[in-house]
């Protein structure tokens, strides 16, 4: 055979190969984009149409088959346009199949320019020499751990699928653990774009944090750079879940967050940390709140909190006087009183009658009224006397009195015992919010920069709806009444509450924390009120749209179901808060008032009998002098008219 035809013969019989091949990966790459749309069960996919050179083409992919089988199993399909503006509102939700190329690039560049890359799904055709490139590239696209990017590296009917992410700006380009595909097998996953479990890891990713050293139950700073608490006992348990290294900054004061003034949604404090992306997510509690959440991102709620109304258990002195009568009814007293006289006269009926019917015999010293009563009166005080009826009838009536005494006397000191016990303190003229807004004797207040300042004086400024109202009425009307109703610690406010007058709006477990390290003689005078305000959650802050929520999400969600977060609540949250009262009851002056006053009326009593008594026995003594000394004139004067001549008598 000439040597001419020799070589057409090879160029031709080369050119069949490489057809072959190619209808060959043309057949296998239709069937992978078929098995990854079902088994993703995707409703349908779009395909980037670009004219560029590339190892493979979609027409190549479609024309095997590719749009009948799709058609076939319900499923739709369409082509993009490369040049049609890879925004969120053009390609929310899409699921793109894409040749890498330079079309490819471009709208890749386009989609990270607009942040687009979360939103959408894309699958990316490449050979293996191809890989570095797309690697090289992915450096500078926005490709975070919400990012659903994956490629495709084909060679030889067979395809290694690998994800393709960046934890955050800071971090270098991450490989998912690769999956695997080839045409007899199919698909190793049916969860190709479950990344939760796969991007757990974020590989010693630097976060930075930002907290606030306010109250260090919730955040405690360790010398070692670490933080405690309850907050910082999650964050560190966080570190420990995803694999990440935190620094934080800590920001002075009560810098939570608000709207700073002549904005309309510029941010102070930790909120304002993130809405600069300044920070990653807050070390210390952030709570919940609508303004907020329109600049930021939260985690779940890690938990729920409120604002009540603490106030300091005022004495009713009245109370305290009349304390002593309370045991008992009133009729109960004068049921006592007649029959301890009643007692008394039957005592006296009975030793008159027998010394009546028995003359000759000795009837004791229960000889009068008065002494009975006396004895009757000092066994109801638990006290003896010197009389001794002879008699048994006269006994028995004695010793009933005594018994009814201290029947009486017993009833009445564990009555007294258990209602000074249980004494309810004096009412408050309020009970509520409202209430208290309409009060002009009372003060409120709140920490500076509070939750609850920052709802009254800017998210209510101009609300309409009720709470708002009385909101915006206790402020002006009553916070703002005095400079000093505005307080820059909870010590500060309790400390105002035992002063009295003077109601301190704080949330809920923060006061009862503080109160519990008051003395308990103190810390039993103060009470919350049952009404909730400003309830809500208290959560950790993130930047906005931070694709570390879900995974964040997803652990806390693990710590409640294991219990570890409500150890960590029992641990640093307790809020319940008891009154030891073995330690902290003692008499004080407003409880033994009415034992002085009673002795000061009994004392004045005494002298004014003593007057009495000294009178009458002065009045008497007089009036007997005054007979004395007239009976011998009256005799004289007798004697004298004895001893003259009658009338008409002669001497």
């Amino acid at each position: 055979m000439p040597k001419a035809t020799k070589a057409s013969v090879l160029v031709f019989s080369l050119f069949i190969c490489l057809v072959a091949t190619a209808n060959q990966d043309c057949d296998c790459l239709s069937h992978l984009v078929y098995d990854v749309v079902t088994t993703n069960h995707w409703p349908g996919v779009s395909f980037l149409n670009a004219k560029d050179e590339a190892a493979f083409s979609l027409e190549c992919i479609f024309g095997r088959g590719l749009p009948h089988r799709l058609w076939e199993s319900g499923l739709w399909m369409k082509t993009i346009n490369y040049a049609l503006s890879a925004s969120k509102s053009n390609l929310q939700d899409e699921r793109i199949v894409m040749v890498y190329n330079n079309s490819s690039k471009m709208v890749l560049d386009q989609a990270s320019a607009n942040g687009a890359m979360s939103s959408i799904q894309w699958l990316i055709l490449a050979g293996e020499e191809a890989l570095a490139e797309v690697l090289l590239h992915a450096e500078t696209l926005s490709l975070f751990l919400d990012s659903n990017l994956f490629v495709f590296v084909y060679a030889d009917c067979r395809a290694k699928i690998h994800g393709v992410y960046r934890v955050g700006p800071r971090g270098g380009v991450i490989l998912d653990s690769a999956e695997y595909w080839d045409l007899d097998n199919g698909l190793t996953t049916s969860r190709l774009y479950d990344n939760l479990d796969k991007r757990r890891d974020f590989h010693g990713y630097p976060m930075q944090g930002v907290g606030v050293e306010v109250f260090d139950f919730f955040t405690t700073y360790l010398e070692n750079g670490k933080v405690s608490g309850f907050v910082g006992d999650i964050v560190s348990t966080l570190m420990k879940t995803h694999n990440f290294t935190l620094t934080y900054k800590k920001l002075e004061g009560y810098a939570y967050g608000k709207v700073i003034k002549g904005t309309t949604n510029d941010w102070t404090g930790m909120v304002g940390e993130l809405q600069n992306r300044r920070a990653d997510l807050t070390v210390s509690e952030l709570s919940v709140t609508k303004e907020r959440n329109d600049v930021i991102t939260y985690t779940q709620p890690i938990y729920i909190v409120s604002r009540k109304l603490f106030v300091a258990t005022q004495e009713d002195f009245k109370k305290k006087l009349l304390a002593y009568t309370s045991p008992m009814e009133m009729i109960l007293y004068w049921a006592i009183l007649v029959t301890m006289l009643g007692l008394a006269f039957f005592l006296v009926f009975i030793v008159r009658l027998r010394k009546y019917l028995l003359p000759h015999e000795k009837v004791g010293s229960v000889n009068s009224l008065g002494t009975a009563v006396w004895c009757m009166t000092s066994a109801l005080l638990q006290q003896g006397c010197d009389t001794y009826p002879t008699s048994m009838t006269a006994r028995m009536v004695f010793w009933f009195g005594f018994f009814v005494s201290v029947i009486v006397y017993t009833s009445y000191s564990a009555t007294l015992v258990s209602h000074l016990a249980v004494e309810k303190p004096a009412t408050l003229p309020f009970s509520n919010l409202f209430e208290l807004s309409l009060q002009d004797g009372w003060d409120a207040g709140c920490n500076e920069n509070d939750l609850f300042q920052v709802t009254a004086t800017q998210t209510c400024a101009n609300s309409p709806t009720e709470e708002c109202r009385v909101l915006n009425h206790v402020w002006n009307k009553v916070v703002m009444r005095s400079p000093g109703n505005l307080v820059t610690s909870y010590s500060q406010g309790l400390q105002k509450v035992l002063e009295g007058q003077y109601v301190f709006i704080g949330v809920d477990v923060t006061t009862n924390y503080y109160i519990r390290g008051l003395p308990p003689d103190l810390a039993c005078r103060v009470k919350a009120l049952q009404g909730r305000y400003l309830t809500g959650g208290i959560a950790i802050g993130l930047q906005h749209n931070s694709p570390f929520r879900k995974y964040f999400d997803n652990s806390l969600q693990k710590l409640r179901e294991t219990g570890l977060m409500n150890k960590l609540i029992q641990r640093w949250l307790s809020a319940e808060r008891s009154c030891n009262v073995d330690n902290i009851i003692s008499a004080g002056m407003a409880d033994v008032a009415t034992l002085f006053i009673i002795l000061l009326m009994g004392t004045g009593l005494s002298v004014v009998f003593f007057a009495g008594e000294v009178g009458w026995s002065l009045a008497f003594r007089n009036l007997s002098q005054r007979q004395r000394q007239s009976q011998p004139a009256r005799e004289h004067q007798k004697v004298f008219s004895h001893n003259l001549p009658m009338a008409g008598q002669v001497t």
